[in-house]
């Protein structure tokens, strides 16, 4: 775009009454290369300059009608023309003239009878320095990376839009987007592809709203929108939804598919602000209420918004001290072979018991956390301390324990990952084998290619290496059996109703053999009820894990599991198959 701009031949207007005089500016101008128009008198100028928008005005200073001293000293007052530069021609080289041609707003003054080769030069240099400028501006007030206005020209082009609105009695709309996603999508493929992405966002945003509204990128993966003159809160939820349709389909970049939705918030001009600032923050609140909705949803502003976002900041700083004070703590869920319906293993699962909110959902601070750029070092942190608690259970001859521990992606694209976890195993003296790393379907298949190398690293330290959630995501069956796992984990979503769901009955049976036909073990997590137990039982699941078990439990409960495990954990009708299966083998 801001190619485009400095290669379009350069606009100049010729003003002066003298037809023969304007014959010769012309020839001398075109034969340059310069896209001349033309205007009689000072009166003529000023009606053509806002349907042109001259680069430079070339203006005579004897007219008849309005000379050319009033007419310089009108354009300053219309829209752009202070910008405009202005070189004066005049016959007059008495001093007075030169210095009212100067507070007249010209930029330049050249005297007649013109020399040609001067006023060539003169316009050259003028041309120039308003192209370099006109480039300036348009930096300071673009994103470079998208092209898109930045945050200085949406301001600019906000408080027209406020003030319009008040004019003409209407609504007006402020859309505030956050890509859902963009980080992981980053830190997988790299900023070369993130910023592709975003340009490919840029240009949708664009080409699904009107002509007369304004996308702006704020910076990273936001992105505002002002809607203009709506005249309901249904025409502000439309264009929303067009925008979430447009996202939703899969984006092109750099030979590979892409998805990626966006978390949209809502603010409305008059009712949920008057100015810019209240507006935006508006909208920016709102925002956060679709991402705690589940993003790719938009949310419209509501008052009790702006005690949640001070509970949001209050939470982040909160979880910013816990981690300097470590404050976090460790439960373990156990996870229950089923052939023997013995203890095989724990799951860590890291809790927050704040000093005043008492204990808070992982799914308020862990989200809070990956916005925050803080997931890495709370990752850490669990590392850390179910490593000190294998070795102080090996202390008590509590052997062979077996921790399975969730990664983020953002964990997992650290390049230092693999160091890191080599330092702290060293440093507490633990098993490589004694952990399991559990990796979201998503998180591996966002760059495959890049995850096998990651994962193979892993293994070669002799870690277990498991897929969670599978059966949520979109993994390639080509990619799946290079990946170098030894477990897959049903999600939850389909464990919760079998049997007596066909579908997902069905979808978990194809899951237990794709897996073993990989030969990987599976695990089924949401493991409730006995029906659920003898259903899995049948398809030779490996593992359960639940609430039927247990729930997850710290540290100094969950030994008792270790104390005794080899205590049966299955219902007496299945813990009797089992064995009657053991005998007959």
């Amino acid at each position: 775009m801001t190619e485009h701009l400095l290669e379009d031949a350069a606009k100049i207007l010729i003003v002066d009454d003298d037809r023969t005089m304007r014959l010769l500016l012309r020839h001398a101008l075109e034969r340059d290369g310069y896209d001349v128009n033309e205007a009689g008198n000072g009166v003529e100028a000023l009606s053509l300059f806002g349907q042109e928008r001259p680069d430079i005005i070339l203006m005579d200073a004897a007219m008849p009608e309005l000379d050319g001293f009033e007419a310089c000293a009108r354009l300053q007052k219309l829209g752009g023309g202070a910008d405009t530069p202005v070189l004066m021609i005049t016959g007059l080289d008495d001093d007075e003239s030169v210095e009212r041609a100067f507070y007249s707003g010209a930029t330049d003054y050249i005297t007649k009878p013109v020399n040609w080769a001067v006023l060539r030069q003169r316009v050259r240099r003028m041309v120039k320095e308003r192209r370099a400028e006109r480039h300036v501006n348009y930096l300071a007030y673009h994103d470079s990376l998208t092209g898109l206005p930045n945050r200085t020209k949406l301001i600019e082009r906000l408080e027209r839009a406020i003030s319009r609105a008040r004019r003409t009695d209407m609504k007006m709309g402020v859309l505030f987007l956050d890509l859902d996603g963009f980080k992981l999508v980053n830190d997988s493929l790299g900023h070369d592809i993130g910023d592709l992405l975003l340009r490919a966002v840029a240009d949708r945003l664009a080409g699904c709203l009107r002509d007369t509204d304004t996308v702006a990128r704020l910076g990273g993966d936001e992105f505002t929108v002002i809607l203009g003159e709506v005249h309901s809160d249904e025409q502000i939820g439309r264009a929303a939804r067009r925008v979430l349709e447009q996202l939703a389909k899969p984006i092109e970049v750099g030979g590979r598919e892409i998805f990626v939705g966006a978390s949209i918030g809502i603010a409305v001009f008059p009712s949920d602000g008057k100015d810019v600032r209240t507006l935006l923050r508006s909208a920016d609140m709102a925002m956060y209420r679709a991402k705690d909705s589940g993003r790719n949803n938009y949310q419209f502003y509501t008052p009790d918004m702006a005690d949640r976002a001070l509970t949001r900041m209050s939470l982040e700083s909160s979880i910013r001290r816990a981690l300097e004070h470590e404050d976090f703590i460790v439960y373990y869920q156990p996870l229950i072979d089923t052939s023997s319906g013995t203890l095989c293993a724990f799951e860590a699962l890291v809790r927050w018991e704040h000093a005043e909110l008492g204990v808070v959902s992982p799914g308020e601070f862990i989200p809070l956390a990956e916005d925050a750029g803080l997931i890495g070092r709370l990752g850490e942190l669990v590392i850390r301390q179910v490593c000190a608690q294998i070795k102080e259970w090996e202390g008590e001859g509590l052997d062979n324990v077996k921790i399975a521990i969730n990664l983020s992606g953002r964990q997992f694209n650290d390049p230092e990952l693999v160091n890191t976890i080599k330092s702290i195993l060293t440093q507490y003296g633990v098993r490589p084998d004694a952990l399991v790393l559990e990796l979201t379907e998503n998180t591996v298949m966002q760059n495959a290619e890049a995850s096998i190398e990651m994962l193979d690293e892993l293994k070669a330290l002799g870690i277990a290496l498991a897929v969670d959630d599978f059966g949520t995501g979109y993994s390639s069956l080509s990619y799946l059996k290079r990946l170098p796992i030894d477990h897959l984990k049903i999600d939850r979503s389909f464990v919760s109703n079998v049997p007596d769901d066909a579908d997902e009955s069905a979808i978990v049976r194809a899951i237990v053999a794709l897996a073993h036909s990989l030969r990987l073990g599976v695990v089924a997590e949401g493991v409730e009820e006995p029906a659920q137990i003898e259903f899995l039982q049948e398809l030779g699941c490996d593992v359960l894990q639940g609430f039927y078990f247990s729930k997850p439990k710290p540290a100094q409960e969950a030994v008792e599991f270790l104390r005794d495990r080899h205590r049966c954990l299955l219902p007496e009708a299945q813990a009797s198959v089992v064995n009657l299966s053991a005998k007959a083998s």
